[in-house]
């Protein structure tokens, strides 16, 4: 690392990427703001970050690293201070012997450097990395440290000690280790966290991109401290643990509002809690992040131009029906239109619209919100799901009077949605006139983009996919990495059928024809199956054929 009396303006100008001119502006507004030149220059779009680290690190000879690439000892968070690393926005990276490597913000930071050299008795070996991956780190680092000392702490107390604990707003470990819990979960992209009380342990576990995966395992006389702080945040009773409880935890995580709803079951061992997070960081409404095939994106505009008819989404639980229905919400949102929605429970805060939550302990039942609904005045109605011969039929009499409505059914597949509101007791011409469409999703993980190995299909392989045995097809599996902390895959995406009600399918209807007839008509008309849909991914590379398999024999 050079040494240099330059200041950051004057290293950025000697490297040709900004003009004196463009500094003379971003240093005069420095002056009436608190921000540093850095942060300046990145707002005023005159540098991106990137510019200005690669010209750090010509100019300094302290070499770029990418944070995403690496995997942190969480033992290092024991050299300093969590407050003395967010203060100079430095993350420790590794140890060799007395010397420390520290991931930097600011090389030219030199008294911070110093400071933490001091602090740890270590030589510091800077490199230079963006300050959200330097936050990143510092959060996961932390995080999972004070989990484990929360946890350590709190089971040298005893259980009394800590009743006071539960419902005190102080720093006590039960509530830390409940906050660093929910944290660590956020940041991992979980969709739930599970407390499990066993026999001798207490289990937590976290299912991150569909599957459960072990976060800690500590003793079992944790667990009544730990689910009374979540059942009291959760606005429940506390003293009652013989009956199933429902709460919901409204929780800001960097200034970001995670919405959270939770679940408690009496069990043998104690009470289980379930909490599923709705709302985690780096969540997208946005239709085109959902999975759609171009095709599929067509149809699905289409259905949500109409002002009248209804929108079926179908799937089983945890196939992403949910933040479709929301997306398409957000979609068609506007200030000249109102939007009510029965739900049970509600998954996710909408701004601007109307939210009901259905409890049919009182007597608010899906029908009887939609009666009311539809006293409302309202242009889109959407019901979280249509599970009586009542709801159906109401849902289909707002859509053929001039509303829009959005709901879900538990079926197989988008044919076979028809044949089940028949079965419900409607009648074929009604469910003719009122659907617009119905669209079956499934959830499939997607590949690590960072570390998925390619390979040339085999004759089986190429089988299953409906391609031609000679065919040239390279495909993709998972391997592991730090990116996706060794699993091979990172996120989800969905597969969709779509089924627009066509004129075609409206007769099939009307003529009382069977789900495997209607099904012959969508494919005459183009419709991709899940299973296409799924076979196309595995040939884009998107997810790999055992992902596809596993998918297949759970789904289809």
């Amino acid at each position: 690392m050079k040494i240099t009396n330059l200041k950051l303006g004057q290293i950025l100008v000697n490297s040709g990427v900004l003009t004196k001119e463009k500094l003379q502006q971003a240093l005069e507004q420095q002056k009436s703001s608190k921000m540093r030149l850095g942060e300046i220059l990145i707002s005023n779009e005159y540098l991106t970050e990137m510019q200005i680290i690669r010209s750090l690190e010509q100019q300094l000879s302290i070499p770029y690293l990418d944070l995403t690439s690496i995997t942190i000892d969480p033992t290092l968070s024991a050299l300093l201070p969590e407050e003395l690393a967010r203060s100079t926005h430095a993350a420790p990276v590794k140890r060799e012997s007395s010397v420390l490597t520290l991931a930097v913000e600011d090389p030219l930071d030199y008294n911070g450097i110093n400071n933490i050299a001091i602090y740890t008795k270590l030589k510091i070996n800077p490199v230079i990395a963006e300050r959200e991956k330097i936050e990143t780190k510092i959060r996961e680092l932390y995080t999972t440290q004070k989990a484990f000392a929360a946890a350590k702490e709190l089971s040298t107390k005893q259980e009394d000690a800590q009743a006071e604990a539960i419902t005190s707003g102080s720093d006590q470990p039960i509530i830390r280790f409940v906050n660093n819990m929910i944290e660590q979960a956020v940041l991992m992209k979980a969709s739930d966290i599970h407390i499990e009380p066993q026999e001798k342990t207490m289990r937590i576990r976290f299912r991150v991109d569909g599957h459960l995966i072990l976060y800690m395992e500590t003793r079992s006389e944790l667990a009544p401290s730990v689910v009374s702080r979540i059942k009291f945040i959760g606005g429940m009773n506390i003293a009652e643990k013989r009956v199933p409880q429902d709460g919901r935890i409204n929780y800001k995580i960097n200034e970001k509002e995670i919405d959270m709803r939770i679940s408690v079951l009496p069990c043998i061992f104690g009470e289980k809690v379930v909490i599923r997070i709705t709302t985690a960081l780096g969540f997208s409404l946005v239709k085109e992040d959902i999975g759609f095939l171009p095709e599929n994106l067509v149809k699905f505009n289409k259905m949500l131009h109409n002002n009248h008819g209804i929108i079926l989404l179908t799937g089983p639980t945890g196939s992403g029906k949910s933040t479709t229905l929301y997306t398409a919400l957000k979609e068609i949102m506007r200030d000249d239109i109102n939007i009510i929605t029965a739900e049970n429970p509600v998954e996710m805060i909408l701004p601007n619209i109307t939210q009901v939550e259905v409890n049919s302990r009182t007597g608010l039942t899906f029908a009887a919100v939609l009666r009311s609904i539809l006293r409302q005045d309202p242009d889109v109605v959407m019901v979280g799901e249509i599970r009586d011969a009542e709801t159906a039929q109401i849902a289909c009499s707002a859509a053929i009077t001039g509303h829009l409505v959005l709901s879900t059914l538990h079926t197989y597949d988008a044919p076979s949605s028809i044949i089940r509101l028949m079965d419900m007791g409607i009648e074929p011409f009604m469910v003719s006139a009122a659907m617009l469409g119905v669209i079956a999703q499934r959830l499939v993980r997607r590949l690590c983009p960072h570390c998925r190995e390619a390979y040339p299909a085999n004759a089986q392989e190429l089988a299953l996919l409906g391609l031609p045995k000679d065919a040239k097809q390279t495909l993709y599996h998972a391997k592991g990495c730090s990116y996706c902390s060794g699993r091979g895959y990172l996120g989800r995406t969905a597969i969709h059928e779509v089924m627009p009600l066509s004129p075609a399918i409206k007769a099939c209807i009307i003529n009382g024809s069977s789900q495997e007839e209607v099904r012959k008509v969508a494919c005459t008309e183009g419709m991709t199956t899940l299973n296409e849909n799924l076979q196309q991914i595995v040939r884009d590379g998107i997810t790999s054929i055992e992902e596809m398999l596993e998918v297949s024999s759970m789904q289809f």
